[in-house]
């Protein structure tokens, strides 16, 4: 067997029984935790929270875009219709709804057009989504340390043609 003495050898040795004699490894994971944590563990929780409430947001357009190609066009667009307020209203008290970090009621348009014969309607929801973990270091991040605005807009063939008119 051939050992290989030399300074640089024996200095890294006595380096690495010095350190860990003093306890210096031990004194260096409490930064790399809190480092961790708020560079790395947290963001990485808050995107996960965010794409959750992203599909919430998505889930309630789905019920709203549902909800309006069967009404007449005067019930869909209506302030105080079933589309703009009492789905979202059911949507917010439920367990989805009620995880989806939102502090107020999502905006709701609806639009409709006609083409070819064919009566579409197009509702847009922009949801204001607050973090999860709101994290001190990144003020201006959206998702993160500031509130994400997501607006989600999608299109549907009326059922009843009729009711572009009513």
């Amino acid at each position: 067997m051939i050992v290989r003495r030399g300074k640089g050898f024996n200095a890294t040795k006595r380096l690495n029984k010095r350190r860990s004699q003093l306890g210096a490894a031990i004194s260096e994971f409490g930064p790399a935790l809190f480092l961790m944590f708020f560079f790395a563990i947290f963001p990485v929780l808050d995107m996960i929270v965010a794409g959750y409430n992203y599909c919430s947001c998505v889930a309630l357009n789905d019920l709203q875009l549902r909800e309006a190609s069967k009404l007449p066009r005067s019930q869909a667009d209506a302030a105080n219709g079933p589309v703009k307020l009492t789905i979202p209203q059911r949507w917010a008290s439920s367990i989805i709804g009620g995880f989806s970090g939102t502090s107020q009621l999502p905006e709701t348009v609806v639009s409709y057009s006609a083409k070819h014969g064919t009566c579409y309607v197009t509702v847009s929801t922009t949801c204001e989504i607050n973090p999860f973990l709101k994290i001190p270091f990144f003020f201006g991040v959206p998702g993160i340390g500031a509130p994400l605005v997501t607006k989600i807009s999608n299109k549907r063939v009326m059922e009843t043609p009729l009711n572009y008119l009513r």
